[in-house]
């Protein structure tokens, strides 16, 4: 028996050594020392915004139309004897200069013919006047009394003035005639090119044909831009007949012609009564000069081409002292984020006065006086938060 004892003494050892230091533990139980909970002070970046004066601009696009054009048919009839060297599609033309000879022959016998009875008239005229002479003498011999109708008859004042009426009609019908010769060639009625010809030399045309014309003609001296504004734009343009005596001054580019730094210069001619039926917009007409670089002046400016299709930049109202934000630090479209002096958020409402290629303009009296403006991002604002920022403030 006191084997057995002998040989399970180390086993009650090791049990009465392990229950000793389990109640120990459990009775001695380690315990965290409370400590006040620290606040988390979001990190952000903020700029000072600059008052400044900045010239608004309305962006649009615009197709490109003539300002004039006219389908030119001949005021008299006659076949094509010659043409000029720029009656071709794309000829330049000048106000004035023929575009075709038509065959004057018919027309100069009609002018030989026309003298001719302006001289019979003439002729008559001037025998009517010996003969009204003679009457006068002899009936201031006769001493005749008459009445007012008697009296217009014997001194023959109806032959006189039929006479009169004969020698105008032939005057008419030489000017006439003289007229139908120039008109044996056709000129243009404005500084033009020729858009399409439909005749050649052999060719009939005739003035009373209701078909095919001599050529179409689009004027040169300026083009049109037909462009659509934003409704809500139109009140910052100057438009002529609408607010302002002289239209706001237009950029037109056309960048996959021309380069991305080239422009030329136009300005609002009128607004048109109607609005697009598509996108609800405004419809303005742009006036271009010299749109084909004619003038010496113009001659290194790229040529405007009819049915281009461009962007234009028409030049608004200024802003006075306002401020330049970028539209990102917008938040649900009408809120902004300041920095307090105290290192507090500040969630300030705004109203923007115009935006325009990613930035807003706002009037200086809705911000205090060098304010720092959060442009980073913050999970969950809430008014009064405490914020840090940076060492370094970023200018907008």
């Amino acid at each position: 028996m006191l084997k057995k004892l002998i040989k399970l003494l180390p086993a009650l050892l090791i049990i009465i050594a392990v229950g000793g230091l389990s109640y120990y533990w459990m009775t001695n139980k380690p315990r965290a020392v409370r400590a006040p909970s620290k606040t988390h002070a979001p990190l952000v970046q903020t700029i000072k915004p600059e008052v400044i004066n900045h010239q608004t601009t309305v962006y649009a696009m615009g197709t490109v139309i003539p300002s004039q054009s006219v389908n030119l048919t001949p005021r008299i009839s006659g076949m094509v004897v010659s043409i000029s060297p720029n009656f071709i599609e794309g000829g330049m033309l000048k106000e004035g200069e023929p575009l075709v000879q038509l065959d004057p022959t018919d027309y100069l016998l009609t002018i030989k013919q026309s003298e001719n009875e302006l001289a019979k008239a003439q002729f008559n005229l001037k025998m009517e006047q010996g003969q009204q002479a003679i009457v006068k003498r002899e009936f201031q011999l006769l001493g005749m009394e008459l009445t007012a109708q008697e009296r217009e008859l014997v001194l023959r004042k109806p032959h006189l003035n039929a006479a009169k009426a004969a020698l105008a009609a032939a005057e008419a019908s030489l000017k006439q005639a003289q007229l139908n010769l120039e008109r044996t060639r056709p000129t243009a009625p404005f500084n033009a090119i020729i858009t399409s010809r439909n005749a050649n030399i052999g060719a009939w045309m005739s003035a009373f044909s209701t078909g095919t014309p001599l050529a179409k003609l689009v004027g040169t001296d300026n083009f049109w831009i037909n462009a659509s504004v934003p409704v809500d734009k139109l009140h910052w343009l100057k438009i002529p007949g609408i607010n302002s005596d002289k239209g706001s001054p237009v950029k037109i580019r056309y960048e996959t012609a021309w380069g991305k730094n080239i422009y030329r210069t136009g300005i609002i001619k009128r607004l048109q009564a109607e609005i697009e039926p598509e996108g609800r917009m405004a419809k303005v007409i742009i006036e271009v000069d010299d749109p084909l670089s004619q003038k010496a002046t113009n001659k290194t400016a790229p040529p405007l081409m009819l049915g281009s299709y461009v962007r234009i930049e028409l030049a608004g109202s200024s802003l006075n002292e306002v401020i330049e934000l970028p539209e990102t630090i917008v938040h649900d479209g009408h809120t902004i984020w300041l920095m307090t002096d105290k290192q507090t958020l500040d969630i300030r409402e705004v109203s923007p006065l115009w935006s325009e290629k990613g930035r807003i303009y706002l009037s200086k009296d809705q911000l205090p006086d060098h304010a720092d403006i959060i442009t980073s991002d913050l999970p969950a604002p809430v008014q009064g938060m405490s914020l840090k920022t940076m060492d370094k403030t970023i200018s907008p």
